[in-house]
């Protein structure tokens, strides 16, 4: 049996294998932080339920008057332990949308960005059953600019809730005219 020479393996084959690892490795980083926000001793799971919230676009700003044990406006990405019964959560949305458009005569095309930011906060209240997994999320229409918020039970395999349209706030954060329209010459 011969010896494993790395030289034979093609260079675009092996940048897409170190890629591969490399988003590997990384999304097992990014895991969500766990958060108990209750007094007393931990709990097993089957006594506490647990909200998760990505923070890609919806966002938890506290749970019961409860803010950020990390002082940020945001939990962000995050799974919190909560006590079964009616929870009072405050969330928020934001987001960001690319538009495409034409230049002079439609001879290059150029994006526009957008941020999408909800107007205020929104109060909700999940009655948190125990054992329970609750994942918030949200459904948005950029072109109307509004937004729902969405409370899916993961146990349960079902939405449990699903509030609005909210208002959102659209601005223009920037565009890449200026480098489209290089190629055009």
């Amino acid at each position: 049996m011969g010896r494993f020479n790395s030289g034979s393996i093609p260079p675009l084959a092996a940048i897409f294998v170190f890629l591969l690892l490399l988003g590997c490795l990384t999304r097992c980083t990014v895991t969500a932080k766990t958060v108990k926000l209750y007094e007393g001793p931990q709990l097993p799971r089957d006594e506490t339920a647990q909200i998760i919230c990505t923070g890609e676009r919806v966002r938890i700003n506290s749970v019961n008057g409860q803010k950020s044990p990390d002082g940020k406006d945001t939990f962000g990405n995050v799974k919190i332990e909560i006590l079964p019964g009616d929870n009072e959560l405050t969330v928020s949305f934001s987001g960001t949308s690319i538009t495409m458009n034409y230049g002079s005569e439609g001879r290059y095309r150029y994006n526009i960005y957008y941020r999408h930011d909800s107007l205020n906060n929104v109060d909700i209240t999940i009655n948190a059953k125990a054992g329970h997994r609750y994942l918030l999320t949200s459904t948005h229409d950029y072109k109307k600019s509004r937004w729902h918020v969405v409370v899916r039970d993961k146990t349960a395999s079902r939405s449990i809730l699903k509030e609005g349209p909210y208002p959102l706030n659209r601005v223009r954060t920037g565009d890449n005219r200026l480098q489209s329209t290089l190629f055009e010459r």
